[in-house]
């Protein structure tokens, strides 16, 4: 039975066993992507831009108790389909501090452990991703995630600049890699309630806004719109494209990209 916390040494082991990195038959390449910095969390298998296989984290679960059965089921079908996982991705953040750090320590051992290529991707970018590939007439979106304590992790998206086709993928699109921050700098920001209202009040009528539903609540202005497809699909959307530009990391020196300290570190400054 898996261990309730995926400990590494069990990771290790599960992805040495099945993710075909000493075989020499021809395989098809495919890559993981991780999200885990909301609620709950999900992974998805990706060719390219084909989404081959996606597994949505129960809610009512912690993601740590989850993320390892989901691997393994995951992996394991990737075997039997005779397919070879080329790299992993993982959102790097912002979100949940708790959620980004099993992610990402899941990731980093993932590819410590076989020599896998690592690459990190903005969530709030992730989000925009994951609605860009379910609705194929949105050409931009703004999103608004839950940064608790009055605030909100936001970002506005043009499909365009944000999902090259992959044939046309510029060297600019290493931004999209969630450390190399200079370009999602400006683009992913965390604002508080007073600045977010004021954003959601200048919107125009056609905007659509996704991410969690309460942030838009207060709007007659957003149209909300419900995401169907996982945002580990946005992972790997995002991902693909910086794996094209050669945005890897070295899985050790990944961390999660919070924007703001814990609740922890903010009582200790007051």
């Amino acid at each position: 039975m898996t261990p309730p916390d995926a400990p590494t040494d069990y990771l290790a082991s599960l992805v040495a066993s099945k993710v075909g990195i000493e075989s020499k038959s021809p395989q098809k390449t495919v890559h993981l992507a991780i999200e885990t910095t909301g609620q709950s969390g999900s992974l998805a298998l990706l060719m390219g831009d084909t989404v081959l296989q996606t597994t949505q984290l129960g809610s009512d679960q912690r993601t740590a108790s989850s993320l390892a059965p989901a691997l393994d089921q995951m992996l394991g079908w990737a075997c039997k389909s005779d397919c070879r996982v080329g790299f992993v991705s993982v959102a790097q953040g912002p979100g949940s501090f708790t959620g980004l750090r099993i992610g990402i320590t899941t990731a980093k051992t993932l590819c410590y452990a076989t020599s896998l290529p690592l690459i990190g991707i903005d969530s709030v970018a992730a989000v925009a991703a994951a609605y860009f590939a379910q609705e194929d007439s949105c050409d931009q979106v703004l999103v608004g995630l839950n940064a608790y304590r009055g605030q909100v992790f936001t970002g506005q998206f043009q499909r365009e600049s944000l999902l090259p086709a992959l044939p046309d993928v510029p060297a600019a699109a290493t931004g999209i890699d969630g450390n190399r921050s200079e370009n999602m700098e400006d683009r992913v920001s965390i604002v508080d309630q007073e600045q977010w209202l004021t954003l959601l009040g200048n919107l125009p009528g056609s905007q659509v806004c996704v991410g969690d539903a309460k942030m838009f609540a207060k709007s007659e202005r957003a149209k909300f719109q419900q995401r169907q497809i996982s945002d580990a699909v946005g992972v790997g959307q995002l991902a693909i494209r910086a794996a094209m530009a050669g945005a890897f990391r070295d899985p050790m020196t990944l961390v999660p990209r919070y924007l703001k300290p814990s609740a922890a570190e903010e009582n200790l400054r007051s």
